[in-house]
């Protein structure tokens, strides 16, 4: 009779977690994003579908690409950054994330804050290219836009998950 119940419960919970949407891929968990395991994975994912020439860590004053302070605050769950080209002379920045909940996170109170870093992501890691045709190229290799902070608009027909982090969107839209 116990085990009875038990199971009951447990189906019950399942079942009311299936119903309201609480699960997995409720948060971006699920969604199919690519992943790669450290910084040498995400050059050669970037290299597999667009260009990502001259692998760097950054210029020696640290001011090539984007969020290289961030990269040295723990709040940030960055575990390796670095630079490259994109072959019409345009920076991409390549960052392997160890926890994107808290990266999403960060990247929240940022936005917050008057800074709004919009990055391609995948499971664990992300990408931020300066120039448009890598944008496109990433995005059709299935990484989603990660905007935070309720300022972006999503037009109806594009996707539009919720992030890990509450505030935060991934989407499959990125304005012209």
């Amino acid at each position: 009779m116990r085990l009875t119940k038990t199971l009951t419960a447990v189906t019950a919970a399942v079942a009311l977690a299936t119903l309201t949407g609480c699960g997995s891929d409720a948060k971006g968990d699920d969604l199919g994003l690519p992943s790669a395991g450290d910084i040498a994975a995400v050059e050669k994912f970037v290299n597999q579908h667009a260009q990502c020439a001259h692998p760097r860590k950054a210029a020696a004053e640290g001011t090539e690409g984007i969020l290289t302070d961030e990269a040295k605050d723990p709040e940030w769950s960055i575990k390796d950054r670095e630079v490259c080209d994109d072959g019409a002379h345009q920076v991409v920045t390549l960052l392997s994330i160890s926890d994107m909940a808290k990266f999403q996170a960060a990247n929240l109170k940022a936005s917050q804050n008057g800074k709004n870093y919009q990055a391609l992501v995948g499971k664990d890691f992300a990408v931020v290219p300066a120039g448009d045709e890598t944008v496109k190229k990433l995005m059709n290799a299935k990484l989603l836009l990660l905007t935070c902070g309720g300022k972006f608009e999503i037009p109806g027909g594009f996707k539009k998950h919720p992030g890990l982090a509450e505030g935060c969107v991934l989407t499959d839209y990125v304005p012209s």
